[in-house]
């Protein structure tokens, strides 16, 4: 049976509705505002302190003339995030964010060197890039930078000096430089360079050694061609190597891990809204179906852990030496208009089998030290215990392998 209502009872529950609406809109934004008043309000009293402090400081303490207001501001803001009690926060001024950018490109440009201050008003040169202009004109990580194109670091802003260095691809970049108490002068050409963060070798009964030591937008093209050529050459074991892996970008991962497992949810991610998803899902229909070793220590941190940790759930690979750094917490990068960028934790990573491991690390499932005194730089393949571990595992899986050239290895298969 039909009901009909009268145009003016309409009329009323339209209002009702409209006036309800209204009521919940205004009372929402009521509170929005209120809130951000009272933010203005909190921060306009720390600004009026920090007003009335430059004042006195600048009135009073002896060395208001040497003041740089640019390091000034920079402190303040490295105050706001160290304050937010982010271990992993950090602001950073242009030229650390350019090159932040450019090493998890996989793609720098440059003479191929990194560089720091050292407190003493030059530089110091941290990190060499390999087939580089500074390799190849023999620039070692310790040797300090005192000029640039023959203007003294002395005196000169450290932004200026970074500015300095970089330049077009092509151009000449002539340094000044102290090692070991002796000067040196070296002129290199600026270019453009991928970095290596993966290598490979195939050691001594087929065995495949892989080594990472980061992960960029490049890092999953050179584990694909390093785990290629040593398919072409009857590999029937892995090691893989992320001792000192700090980590780098997530993304690199899931490609990675499709060339050795099959579909597999590996891990999701908490966001600070409190939403949940999937952070890594992998969807290759093949298994590497060989025994896999990954070589860990407490240098093995972020994507790197989530590696691991993804190959011992998903794959069955066992981890061998020590206890990892434990850091389960995913970060992102802004950008600001003057070119300066702000990392923030923005999510918890979950994997999906193991236990959570922040703060608290990966337990190998063999624990074994390094020689004493020892580091993994200067270790030789047989006085590597980690190592030669990883090989003493896997030799009786490969001795049980049927084939020569069908490797039926214990990975597990998905």
């Amino acid at each position: 049976m039909n009901r009909k209502i009268s145009l003016g009872i309409a009329i009323s529950l339209i209002a009702i509705g409209c006036a309800i609406t209204f009521v919940l809109t205004w009372t929402v934004s009521l509170k929005i505002y209120n809130s951000k008043i009272a933010s203005s309000e909190k921060y306009a009293g720390v600004y009026e302190k920090l007003k009335e402090m430059d004042a006195i400081v600048r009135s009073n303490y002896i060395g208001a003339g040497q003041i740089v207001d640019e390091s000034l501001e920079t402190a303040i803001i490295n105050g706001y995030v160290s304050g937010i009690g982010d271990r992993y926060a950090s602001y950073m001024q242009a030229n650390s964010y350019y090159m932040l950018q450019q090493t998890t490109s996989g793609v720098v440009s440059g003479a191929g060197f990194e560089a720091a201050e050292d407190g003493s008003g030059y530089l110091i040169i941290t990190r060499i890039y390999k087939n580089s202009s500074a390799q190849t004109n023999g620039l070692m990580v310790g040797d300090v930078i005192t000029a640039i194109d023959g203007r003294s670091l002395l005196g000169m802003d450290g932004n200026a000096a970074f500015e300095r260095i970089s330049g077009d691809i092509g151009t000449k970049l002539s340094l000044s430089l102290v090692r070991d108490g002796e000067e040196m002068s070296v002129t290199l050409i600026r270019q453009q360079i991928e970095i290596e963060s993966v290598t490979d070798e195939l050691l001594d009964n087929n065995v495949g050694y892989i080594k990472i030591t980061t992960f960029n937008e490049k890092t999953s093209d050179q584990f694909t061609t390093s785990l290629n050529s040593l398919k072409a050459r009857n590999m029937r074991a892995l090691v893989i190597d992320i001792r000192q892996n700090g980590g780098g970008v997530v993304s690199a991962l899931k490609p990675m891990l499709n060339r050795l497992i099959t579909s597999a949810v590996v891990a999701t991610a908490e966001y600070a809204d409190g939403a949940t998803k999937t952070l890594i899902e992998t969807d290759s229909e093949e298994s590497l179906n060989i025994p896999i070793a990954i070589l860990v220590d407490g240098g093995t941190a972020s994507a790197a852990e989530l590696f691991a940790v993804a190959l011992r759930d998903e794959y069955g690979a066992v981890l061998i030496g020590t206890q990892t750094y434990g850091k389960a917490v995913m970060q992102a990068t802004y950008g600001f208009s003057d070119g300066s960028g702000l990392t923030i934790s923005t999510a918890k990573i979950i994997p999906s089998k193991s236990e959570p491991y922040d703060g608290v690390g990966l337990k190998p499932d063999y624990i074994m030290e390094l020689p004493m005194g020892s580091t993994i730089e200067y270790l030789t393949r047989e006085s590597d215990t980690q190592l030669q571990k990883a090989l003493e595992i896997l030799s009786p899986e490969i001795a049980g392998q049927t084939g020569q050239n069908e490797p039926t290895g214990s990975g597990n298969q998905q």
